[in-house]
């Protein structure tokens, strides 16, 4: 087992080997960073504030002042040095989300009925569009999926194949469930992944803190910021 270095997440033991972030095979991914769920006055997070006013002013602020800043980093960066750019997104292409798993399916449409916000998760309403702040260029690829996890629903595997990428630059929301099951089941079929702490957000700093700790011990590395993900791309260092 090898120690995590200080610019990297805590101190203590991981059985994951240290990544090297080659531009050539990395790819900087972005999970979920869209209106629905990534804004404070649409779709889910507005949702949840009206059946609890006040439960995402934690996660509301996190992503404001600190995600889409370190999102916004590491797209110029990796634009600018041949790092690829995949975008992943949430929803269905059906009113009726009828390709969504019934559990989720069925949880959602309660909260739009308690809640009085419909089409959640339908990418026919605005809110299925990515943050302007950190939209995609015009050939940079989107995934769709339709459940928390990009390898359980999507082409996502394809892609980064034919794409050459071999390391995932993992970024977006929320922590400890798009992002980590995302990012395990990445790492459970021989990516080289990196989390950027910064970059991600959950419902409280424990549930956040908890998912990152778990992952760093025996799925792949967490970085703090962007700027160390930056600095560890332009010297050749592992992370």
């Amino acid at each position: 087992m090898s120690q995590a270095g200080s610019r990297f997440f805590g101190t203590g033991r991981t059985f994951v080997q240290p990544v090297l972030l080659r531009p050539a095979d990395t790819a900087l991914l972005v999970t979920d960073m869209q209106y629905h769920d990534a804004s404070p006055d649409q779709g889910f997070n507005l949702a949840l504030d009206k059946l609890d006013p006040g439960c995402m002013d934690y996660f509301n602020r996190r992503n404001e002042d600190l995600v889409i800043p370190a999102i916004a980093r590491l797209l110029a960066f990796s634009r600018g040095c041949g790092v690829k750019v995949v975008y992943l997104t949430l929803g269905s292409h059906y009113r009726d989300l009828r390709d969504v798993p019934e559990r989720l399916r069925r949880w959602i449409r309660q909260l739009e009925a308690e809640s009085g916000i419909p089409d959640i998760f339908w990418a026919g309403s605005p809110a299925f569009a990515i943050r302007r702040e950190i939209e995609p260029l015009p050939d940079e690829t989107i995934v769709n999926k339709t459940t928390f996890g990009a390898f359980n629903s999507s082409s996502i595997e394809l892609v980064l194949r034919q794409l050459g990428v071999s390391n995932l630059v993992i970024t977006g929301i929320s922590t400890n469930c798009c992002v980590e099951t995302t990012a395990r089941d990445a790492a459970d079929r021989g990516f080289g992944c990196v989390i950027v702490d910064e970059a991600t957000a959950d419902y409280d700093q424990d549930a956040h803190d908890a998912a990152l700790r778990a992952f760093h011990f025996n799925f792949g590395r967490v970085v703090r910021t962007a700027d160390d993900v930056i600095a560890a791309i332009d010297t050749g260092a592992e992370v």
